[in-house]
C-alpha cells in the first residue's frame, strides 16, 4: 500500500479534529497510528502527528517545519500556581498517560509564530515528538535522541509529499495539500534538542547513499533557524552548510545554559565552499530564560539572572520574550524562504544596521554575523590560527604595552575549533595590529568595503561585578595602517557597538558570547583600500580589561549605517551577584543499585540506578553523571517514576572508577544532586 500502509482504513481510524480560521490562515491536525518504523527506530513505537497552517487561498507556498525540544509528555495541573506540570513521560512509551495527567501538546507551544508566518504565505508544520522519541532513552551514538528526531522530520516529509502529489491527506486535517506545497523552498525551525534535530534531518537527507530523497522527491533547505539548540549530542558532527541559518541564544538559558548553539555557528565560518552568499548569525537575547519560547512549557527552567534582568517569572510564560523570537523568526523566513523572499529584512541579523523599536523595547542584544564565509567574500586577516605573533596571512603581528597576548582557544563557549587572541592590558595606551602584509608592503582591500570582526569581554578582576555601563562595558579604538605603518582616523567602539560583559542563568554562570563588529572602510578617514598592512586595536580609552579578539577580516558585503539605537532601551542589566543554591527541602538522594547489563552490541555493561526524593527533571541539556572527575551521559528516566534515573556505562568504564569516588548528578541548570561515595 506504500508508505506504512496509508489506506482508507487509517482515514476513518483518524479521530476528526476542527478546524480554525484566522483571517486568511487554516489550522488543523493529522496524528497517524503509532508503529514500530525502522526508518525512525526500532526500539520504540512513533508516530506522525503534526499541527498544519496554510493560507486560506490555494497556491504553492514553501514549507517551514518546527520541531520542539525534550520535555515531559504528561502533564498534571498545579491548582496553586494554575500551569500544567510537566513531570512524567509515560505516553513516550505506551501512547497514554497516567490517571490524573494529560498529554502534553509539545508541538504548540510554536502557535504564536506559526500563525502569522502561514499569513505571510507559508505552510507550517509543527511535529510532536512525544512518542518514542522525546524523553526516550539514549543510544550511544544519539544519547539525545537528535538523529531519531531528524529521521521522524523526514519521515513527515515523506507523508507531506505523497498528498502535495497525489491527495489523500488525513481528514482530521480538514484540508487537503494537494499541489499546495514547495519542496523548492523549506525552512526548518527547531528549539533546543529540535535544533541539533533540524540540522541532523538536513545531513541525513543529503548523505551520500541516503534514501530520503528518492521516498521526498528533491528538496531545498533554504534557512534554518534554531532557538536554544542543544550541540554534540549525536556521534555526529552537525552543521549549518549551505543554508542562511540564524541561532536564537537566550542569554539566561537555565537548561542548556552553557548556549551551545554558538558552536555550530564557530564551525560555519570554516564553511569556505558554499556555491552562495548565505548568512550565518547568532542572536543573544539578554533576560530570556529557555522554556518560555515554547507556550506550552509553563515552568521557568531557570531560577534567575547572572548580570541581567530576567525577562519571566516562574510560571506562565513570557510574552516580553515571545516578542523576542516573533520579531526575529517572522522577518528571518521573509528573507530567505521562498521566491518572493525580501533578503532585506535579515538586516535586523546584521550588527551594523539598527535593531526595530519593537525589539529595542524588550531588552537588549548581542548580535554574531558573517554576510557569507565562504573564501571568495572575505580577506582574512588574522583568525588567530598561527602562532602568538604571526597572523593568518603569515607576517607578523605588532603589538606593545600589552600585559597579555596569546593565540589560543575562543571564549569558554566557543566550539573547541575556533581560535582567538586573549588581550589583557592593565593601563591605557597598548595596542595590537593584525597584519596582511610585511612591514613596507600593503594589500589592495578595494574589493572589500568593510572590516569585521569579532570580541568579547573576559571577567576579571572586578569587571563583572561593579555597576554595568549601558553604552558597553568595554571601549578601544581601531584604525587601517598602510605600508609605511600611517594610521587612519580611528574608530571608537562605542561609535559602532555596544560590547557587553557576560551574563548568564544564576547557577551555569556568565556566558562570554563573542559579538561581531562591522564597520564600512569609508569611514576610517584617510585609509587608502588599496594600501592596506593591517588593522591596528589600540586600547587608550577603558583603562584595564581582558578580552578575546576573533576573525578579523575584510568582507564584500557593504556594512550598514551603525547598529545603535537613537535610543537605549530601559535599563535591564545589573551587576553579577552569586547566587548560591539553597535547597528548598534536604534532599534524599541514593545509588539504588549496581549491575550488569549489556549494550546493544552485546558488550558487557554496567547500569547505576539512581533515586532521589527531589524527581528527575525532563530537559534538554543531557543528564550528566560525574565520578570521580569522569563524565557519563547515557541515561534514561523510568516511565511513571521521574525519581528514579538509571546510567549506563561500559564495563571498562566503570572497572576504570576508584572505589569510593564522589558521585554527582547536574541536570542542565537544576541544584546538582549529590550521591556521595561510590561503593562498588
Amino acid at each position: 500500500m506504500g508508505l506504512r500502509g496509508i489506506g482508507l482504513a487509517l482515514l476513518l481510524a483518524l479521530v476528526p479534529l476542527s478546524v480554525a480560521r484566522a483571517g486568511a490562515v487554516l489550522t488543523g491536525e493529522y496524528k497517524l497510528p503509532a508503529s514500530f518504523d525502522p526508518e525512525v527506530t526500532t526500539e520504540l513505537e512513533t508516530e506522525e502527528w503534526a499541527r498544519v497552517w496554510r493560507p486560506q487561498q490555494d497556491g504553492v507556498y514553501p514549507l517551514v517545519i518546527f520541531l520542539h525540544g525534550n520535555h515531559g509528555t504528561c502533564g498534571r495541573f498545579d491548582p496553586v500556581h494554575n500551569v500544567r506540570i510537566d513531570d512524567d513521560s509515560t505516553y513516550t512509551f505506551t501512547g497514554t498517560c497516567p490517571s490524573g495527567y494529560v498529554v502534553t501538546p509539545n508541538h504548540r507551544g510554536y502557535d504564536y509564530m506559526a500563525e502569522d508566518l502561514a499569513s505571510h504565505g507559508y505552510v507550517v508544520v509543527s511535529i510532536n515528538a512525544n512518542r518514542g522519541v522525546t524523553a526516550a532513552p539514549g543510544d550511544f551514538d544519539d544519547e539525545g535522541l537528535n538523529l531519531r528526531r531528524g529521521r521522524l522530520i523526514l519521515r513527515h516529509m515523506e507523508f507531506l509529499s505523497q498528498w502535495n502529489a497525489n491527495g489523500g491527506a488525513p481528514e482530521s486535517l480538514g484540508f487537503q495539500l494537494t499541489g499546495l506545497l514547495d519542496f523548492k523552498h523549506v525552512g526548518l525551525m527547531g528549539h533546543s534538542r529540535g535544533g541539533e534535530g533540524v540540522r541532523a534531518a538536513v545531513a541525513q537527507y543529503k548523505d551520500a547513499g541516503s534514501p530520503w530523497p528518492a521516498r521526498i522527491g528533491p528538496v531545498n533547505f533554504e534557512a534554518m533557524f534554531e532557538i536554544g539548540p542543544v550541540d554534540g549530542q549525536t556521534s555526529r558532527i552537525l552543521d549549518n552548510t549551505g543554508m542562511q541559518w540564524n541561532v536564537l541564544l537566550p542569554g539566561c538559558d537555565g537548561d542548556v545554559g552553557d548556549l551551545e548553539g554558538l558552536k555550530p555557528y564557530d564551525r560555519g565560518l570554516k564553511i569556505t565552499t558554499e556555491k552562495k552568499a548565505f548568512n550565518k548569525s547568532t542572536f543573544q537575547v539578554f533576560g530570556a530564560n529557555h522554556n518560555f519560547y515554547n507556550t506550552e512549557w509553563q515552568l521557568s527552567d531557570s531560577d534567575g539572572c547572572s548580570g541581567e534582568t530576567p525577562l519571566f517569572g516562574p510560571y506562565k510564560g513570557s510574552k516580553a520574550q515571545r516578542t523576542t523570537s516573533h520579531e526575529t523568526l517572522i522577518p528571518f523566513f521573509l528573507a530567505h524562504l521562498g521566491t518572493h523572499a525580501k533578503p532585506r529584512k535579515a538586516q535586523l541579523f546584521d550588527p551594523s544596521y539598527p535593531l526595530s523599536a519593537k525589539l529595542n523595547a524588550v531588552t537588549r542584544y548581542a548580535r554574531g554575523y558573517s554576510p557569507a564565509p565562504r573564501a571568495g567574500d572575505n580577506f582574512i586577516v588574522d583568525n588567530f590560527d598561527m602562532a602568538t605573533g604571526t597572523s593568518s596571512e603569515n607576517v607578523p603581528d605588532d603589538h606593545s604595552g600589552l600585559s597579555l597576548y596569546i593565540h589560543g582557544a575562543g571564549s569558554p563557549n566557543d566550539d573547541p575549533t575556533q581560535r582567538a587572541a586573549t588581550v589583557n592590558w592593565t593601563s591605557p595606551g597598548g595596542f595590537l595590529q593584525v597584519n596582511a602584509a610585511s612591514a613596507g608592503n600593503s594589500v589592495d582591500v578595494s574589493a572589500y568595503p568593510t572590516l569585521e570582526f569579532r570580541v568579547a569581554l573576559r571577567c576579571t578582576g572586578s569587571t563583572c561585578t561593579k555597576n554595568p555601563d549601558p553604552t558597553g562595558d568595554i571601549d578601544f579604538s581601531v584604525a587601517l595602517a598602510d605600508s609605511a605603518n600611517n594610521l587612519s582616523a580611528p574608530m571608537i567602539l562605542k561609535d559602532v557597538a555596544a560590547v557587553y560583559r557576560p551574563a548568564g542563568s544564576t547557577f551555569w554562570g556568565d556566558q562570554t558570547i563573542p559579538q561581531t563588529v562591522r564597520i564600512p572602510l569609508s569611514d576610517f578617514s584617510g585609509a587608502n583600500p588599496a594600501n592596506i598592512r593591517g588593522v591596528r586595536f589600540s586600547f587608550d580609552r577603558t583603562t584595564a580589561a581582558s578580552i578575546y579578539l576573533e576573525n578579523v577580516r575584510f568582507t564584500r558585503a557593504a556594512a550598514g549605517p551603525g547598529g545603535l539605537a537613537d535610543a537605549l532601551p530601559p535599563g535591564v542589566m545589573r551587576a553579577n551577584a552569586a547566587v548560591p543554591f539553597t535547597p528548598s527541602h534536604a534532599d534524599s538522594n541514593t545509588i539504588a543499585s549496581i549491575r550488569p547489563a549489556h549494550l546493544p552490541s552485546g558488550a558487557a555493561a554496567v547500569e547505576i540506578e539512581l533515586t532521589s526524593s527531589r524527581p528527575f527533571p525532563i530537559t534538554d541539556a543531557l543528564p550528566v553523571l560525574t565520578i570521580g572527575g569522569k563524565t557519563y551521559r547515557l541515561s534514561r528516566i523510568l516511565p511513571g517514576k521521574p525519581s528514579r534515573m538509571i546510567f549506563t556505562l561500559s564495563a571498562a568504564d566503570y572497572d576504570a572508577l576508584t572505589n569510593g569516588a564522589d558521585v554527582t548528578l547536574r541536570i542542565g541548570g537544576a541544584q546538582p544532586w549529590q550521591f556521595g561515595a561510590l561503593r562498588k
